[in-house]
């Protein structure tokens, strides 16, 4: 039990910081002329929408943006996960 538990949060730590490191690094290779291309973005999802119920107000909308240096980081964190062991 222990063990799943240290794995996922394992995990979920690593593919923040692909996420987190891919985006800075993104940023700062956007001004580099043979790097620009790690910048490279595509973004999708759902545009917020109001429902209004005359006593509460709900917004939905989640919107993702991915550039290549995350990408490319996503799938090195998710290959390093697949080679950690954890020990009990």
């Amino acid at each position: 039990m222990k063990r799943n538990l240290v794995k996922t949060l394992l995990l979920i730590v690593l593919l923040l910081l692909a996420v987190v490191l891919g985006k800075v690094l993104g940023d700062v290779c956007a001004n580099v002329a043979f790097l620009d291309w790690l910048s490279l973005s595509a973004s999708f999802g759902l545009d917020p929408t109001t429902l209004d119920l005359a006593i509460v107000n709900f917004t939905f909308g989640a919107r993702i943006e991915l550039n290549t240096a995350q990408a490319i980081l996503l799938l090195i964190a998710i290959l390093v996960y697949s080679r950690i062991r954890v020990k009990d």
